[in-house]
This record gives C-alpha cells, sequence and structure tokens, in this order.
C-alpha cells in the first residue's frame, strides 16, 4: 500500500506500509467501565507481540488463558517513505529474506569433528531502485514487540528518523 505525502508544493515523496514479519498488532477489548443498569462498556486496544503472523491460533490461545478477550490480530505494519537511508535515492521499501545457507566447500580432513551449522533465516529491510545499484540492504528485522531493526555495523542509520511522520521533519530540512 501507498500514499503520499508533501511537505512544500513540488516535494512530494510516497509513504509505503511495510509489513514486519515476526510480529503481530493485536487489538482487544477491555472493560472501561459500567453502565447504570449493569451492563459493561467495552473499549477496544492494541499491543505488539514478537511472533510471526502464521500462529494465530496459538497467540489467540494464549491470550485467552489470561483473560484477554481478542477482536483480531493483524501483521504490524510500518508506514517509511520512499527515501533511502542509504543512498538517498528514491525506492521501493520491503521485507526480504536473506540467504544463510553456507555453500562453502570444506577441505578438512575428520568432517564429523565441526559439522556445518545452519544459521537461520534472516529478514533483512531493503529498498529497490530502477537504477544500479538496485538493491541497498539496510538493517535486519528483529523479533521485538516494537517496530524494531537490528542495528547495522557497517551503516550508522537511525531507522526511527525515516517512519513516517518523523520523516516529514528530514524532508523539510
Amino acid at each position: 500500500m501507498e500514499g503520499t505525502i508533501a511537505s512544500e508544493k513540488g516535494t512530494e515523496h510516497k509513504v509505503y506500509d511495510v509489513k514486519l514479519p515476526n510480529s503481530v498488532k493485536v487489538t482487544y477489548k477491555v472493560k472501561v467501565s459500567a453502565t447504570l443498569d449493569g451492563t459493561p462498556i467495552f473499549g477496544e486496544t492494541k499491543m505488539y507481540l514478537p511472533r510471526p503472523v502464521s500462529k494465530k491460533t496459538k497467540i489467540r490461545e494464549e491470550l485467552k488463558k489470561n483473560g484477554i478477550n481478542v477482536v483480531k490480530i493483524q501483521p504490524q505494519i510500518v508506514k517509511l517513505s520512499d527515501l533511502c537511508p542509504n543512498c538517498h535515492r528514491r525506492g521501493i521499501p520491503r521485507i526480504e529474506k536473506k540467504d544463510t545457507t553456507d555453500k562453502r566447500k570444506r577441505s578438512w580432513k575428520n568432517k564429523d569433528e565441526k559439522p556445518i551449522t545452519k544459521r537461520p533465516h534472516e529478514q533483512w529491510l531493503i529498498y529497490v531502485h530502477k537504477t544500479k545499484p538496485n538493491k541497498c540492504r539496510i538493517q535486519q528485522a528483529v523479533n521485538t514487540p516494537y517496530a524494531g531493526f537490528k542495528k547495522n555495523l557497517r551503516k550508522d542509520i537511525d531507522m526511527s528518523k525515516y517512519y513516517y511522520p518523523w520523516v516529514t521533519e528530514i524532508l523539510k530540512n
């Protein structure tokens, strides 16, 4: 999903909704107060959990055991501008799986002593451009209850500046 923002006339930037793969937004009912006849009034609030969307039923069951009435479970969405934090060109932000398989050939004598370990799959925020370089890999998406990205040691990028609506301040400058 995309939308546009403009700080001045002629400076339009697109804003994209990026779904985080390892985090969900849970909307649930909370008892606010009781009316005169004794029936309770409920309001809705939300919380973020560091679990994949594929485990909706398990999340719903865990929260039901704790007495929480779940209304809906959705993937967590982050709004990012089309301005790439790495090269400052326009691109489309996406979450992409990084290939973590080890394809090196080893030549040690006793292969049973040091087996090849499998690394878990990594999800990275990338910006796709129309010109070369076609992709800019920005930061790794981490499994946290808030919109989180792991700090990239090679690139010192503060991603919180590029979330919408905070990006409008950068665009004005």
